[in-house]
């Protein structure tokens, strides 16, 4: 019988996210094996986030092309939703994430 190795699961650095509204966000898929796929993930959790209209020039050409997406969200609240929705695309470097001008980074948990 084999023995199951476990890897230490990469999660996110924490980041302070200012109080308020109108926050910036911008999203780039980084991912080479499966863009539109991805693409797809996050455009789906930038409509719950901030709506319909935030999706706009969001497409598989622009992703292809390296477009960096930005749009803004209204509240905190939607902020934290939206990032630990996406926490594990970013842990898995698959796109990369930043908040009000602040870039969310993956951290490896250390367990004991």
């Amino acid at each position: 019988m084999g023995k199951i190795l476990t890897f230490p699961k990469q999660s996110i650095a924490p980041i302070t996210v200012r109080n308020g509204s109108k926050h910036r966000i911008s999203v780039e898929v980084l991912d080479e094996v499966r863009p539109r796929r991805t693409r797809w993930a996050v455009q789906f959790e930038i409509q719950e986030a901030s709506g319909y209209a935030a999706l706009d020039g969001f497409t598989d050409a622009a992703v292809a092309a390296g477009y960096r997406h930005r749009f803004f969200v209204g509240t905190t609240r939607a902020v934290r939703r939206f990032v630990a929705e996406t926490s594990d695309l970013v842990a898995d470097g698959r796109i990369a994430l930043w908040i009000d001008g602040v870039r969310v980074q993956p951290q490896i948990r250390k367990l004991a």
